[in-house]
């Protein structure tokens, strides 16, 4: 109500002169012949056309009783609103005695039908910046910008009646538009009392403030009290403590409750870049230094997941700047769903789910990663999975204009640990990927200690995953990245129950010895993966088992996440009367379709001979899967043999003998 403060300034510096001219003031002058003078000298201030379009009047006494109708302040040129701010009446009870002395004191001031619409455009420009230097402008800002308590007019009681407020930020994705009105009294001491209605951002906006007296907020040295409750579609905010000094917003004690269905429905409201989540219920307490708001000893549960930590919001810049230290000691990983656009609430609530399609293809908003910066450093003490056993996540989000890169990115698993780097650059129109992670050394014994086979399986993981791509999704950023996927896992066994899921024809066909109730050990499983262009190739996909090898070759169609592999198994040893069959994988990510083609067969025998022309592109990514110890791996043996003049010399002058006429070898084995 700024700009309304301004105009009724000067209506009372006009009153002042009246009075200091004493009685002849009362019987020369009708109040109505100075509409123009007082308009004009308002427009001239404001370098916008002030109008007072009716009545305007003045009832002797003591209290001096003041009305006025209609005066309406010009809107900048691009508003589609004509008027940037409207008052149907103002009534005006004004002390006389103190007004000699200079001092405003107002038994009553009633606002009637007020509306005030404060915008800015899409280019960032507001309506509330009065253009053009005048000195009697910045005379009016500074008397209406009192610099403490003292300086507020005594108002004792305050009313404002079917009023409107209309705030609209177009950048930042906010539409206000409220009704406005205030009442004050009760038993005891007074307090102002405001209640507003309305729509913010297209969700329904409701807003109750309560606060002490405007005697209290003007005299009293004691902290100024106020609650705020506030609802914003399903959001809901409490505030309630007090401000030392009210005027300039210092010596902030509040505390702060804030529940809602989804953190990142906050971002309109304060700008703060979230991700989907589930239900929440945060707890802290709110201050203020200079141009930074805190939020410490925050406390409270997302989804399933613990929080706590400290949050600070600079908003002394060119952008807001985040910055934060959260913990965890119970998180959920359904709860960082998130964080790589799905929704914590499962795939049935993908919002742009699509014929069966598993990868997220939620929209990266990239404008909320320009609205604000960030620095934020996130702990997650235990993390449960409903796979595995997760533990201690240690990452460092930082955002700078636009540009989101995670480093660290580390979590703990089965043992070992993934680790590496992830950047997401939405400074451009489409947003781009990068990402680096190394899996260290995971066990597999560890990551299904929880399942009913755990004492089955076993084996280390190592790898790498290089990955650069973009797209407005997931889905779309992996659908067009490149780059590369390397992972072995060495002296592994698969519980007999796993394997027992398959079909038992695919497994025979594979060659694959089972016994019993045993679990089916392996020497080594590696996997070298090229990707191009959301493609996925195999370069080497091979099982080294005691009596098999099994390899595999074909593409993963990111794009529509189609599956289209061809995995045979070769026996070591010469077996006669027995032959192997390929295996099909077929269908897509989210219903494979796993088969035999029987109309294919391969003598038994043929990969022993084979050997060396299969794994031979494998010494390429040997570095790879090398732990980085003394100690001697099945992998890392296996593709040493490989690499020997033997291996060589036989594979080269015996493969044709590994497989049947007309069918080509291994792509990853034309090297």
């Amino acid at each position: 109500m700024a700009v309304l403060s301004w105009i009724a300034a000067g209506l009372l510096g006009v009153f002042s002169v009246l009075v200091g001219a004493g009685g002849l003031a009362v019987g020369l002058f009708d109040p109505n012949q100075l509409r123009g003078f007082i308009a004009g000298q308002a427009s001239g201030a404001l370098n916008r056309e002030v109008a007072i379009d009716g009545n305007l009047s003045i009832d002797w006494g003591d209290p001096i009783r003041i009305h006025v109708e209609g005066v309406r302040v010009a809107n900048v040129d691009w508003s589609d609103e004509k008027n940037m701010a409207e008052l149907r009446a103002l009534d005006a009870q004004l002390r006389l005695w103190p007004l000699l002395r200079g001092n405003f004191e107002f038994p009553e001031l009633r606002f009637t039908g007020p509306k005030l619409v404060l915008e800015k455009n899409e280019e960032g420009a507001n309506n509330w910046t009065f253009g053009g230097p005048d000195p009697r402008k910045e005379a009016a800002q500074e008397s209406a910008q009192p610099e403490n308590r003292g300086d507020i007019p005594i108002i004792e009681r305050l009313v404002v009646a079917e009023g409107r407020l209309r705030y609209r930020d177009p950048t930042s994705d906010i539409d206000i538009d409220s009704g406005v009105n205030t009442a004050t009294g009760g038993n005891g001491e007074d307090q102002v009392q405001l209640a507003g209605q309305g729509n913010f951002a297209g969700k329904p906006f409701s807003l109750n403030i309560e606060g002490g007296s405007l005697q209290y907020l003007r005299d009293d040295p004691k902290p100024y009290p106020l609650k705020v409750e506030t609802a914003i579609g399903e959001t809901r905010g409490k505030v309630e403590g007090s401000i030392a000094e009210p005027v300039k917003l210092e010596g902030v004690d509040l505390s702060v409750e804030l529940t809602g269905k989804d953190l990142s429905e906050i971002f309109p409201i304060f700008g703060i870049p979230t991700p989907q989540t589930r239900p929440y219920g945060l707890s802290g307490h709110l201050t203020r230094q200079g141009s930074v708001w805190k939020f410490e000893g925050m406390n409270g549960r997302v989804g399933e997941s613990d929080l706590s930590g400290t949050v600070a919001v600079d908003i002394g810049g060119e952008r807001p700047k985040i910055t934060g230290d959260l913990t965890s000691k119970r998180l959920a990983a359904q709860d960082l769903a998130g964080f790589v656009g799905a929704s914590p609430n499962g795939p049935d609530d993908y919002e742009t789910k699509r014929e069966g399609r598993i990868l997220p293809a939620t929209e990266i908003n990239v404008e909320k990663l320009r609205n604000a910066d960030m620095d934020v450093r996130f702990k997650g003490q235990r993390v449960e999975a409903p796979f595995a056993p997760l533990e201690d996540l240690d990452t460092r989000m930082v955002l700078d204009n636009g540009r989101l890169t995670v480093d660290p990115l580390s979590l703990g698993i089965g043992g070992g640990r993934i680790a590496g780097t992830t950047t997401l650059d939405g400074r451009a129109e489409v947003p781009g990927l990068r990402t680096n992670l190394e899996i260290r050394r995971i066990q597999l014994a560890q990551f299904f200690k929880d399942t009913p086979f755990a004492q089955e399986m076993g084996g280390t993981i190592t790898g790498r995953v290089q990955i650069a791509g973009q797209g407005k999704t997931v889905a779309g950023l992996l659908a067009s990245a490149d780059g590369k996927i390397g992972a072995a896992v060495d002296g592994g066994r698969i519980s007999s129950l796993a394997v027992k899921g398959l079909k038992t024809n695919v497994v025979e066909a594979l060659g694959v010895a089972l016994s019993g109730d045993e679990p089916m050990r392996f020497n080594c499983l590696v996997t070298d993966l090229a990707l191009q262009n959301g493609v996925v190739r195999t370069r080497a996909l091979v099982l080294d088992t005691p009596e098999t090898l099994v390899t595999g070759e074909g593409t993963i169609d990111l794009r529509n996440e189609a599956l289209n592999l061809d995995v045979l198994g070769r026996s070591k040893e010469p077996q006669v009367f027995a032959t192997h069959v390929p295996v099909l994988v077929r269908g897509t990510l989210g219903s494979p379709d796993i088969g035999v083609d029987a109309t294919e067969t391969v003598a038994r025998g043929a990969a022993a001979v084979a050997l060396g022309v299969v794994l031979t592109p494998l010494a390429a990514i040997l570095p790879l899967i090398d732990p980085g110890t003394d100690e001697e791996t099945h992998c890392g043996q296996l593709i040493q043999n490989a690499r020997s003049p033997a291996a060589q010399q036989g594979g080269a002058g015996r493969s044709s003998g590994g497989r049947e006429e007309g069918r080509e070898a291994p792509s990853g084995s034309a090297r």
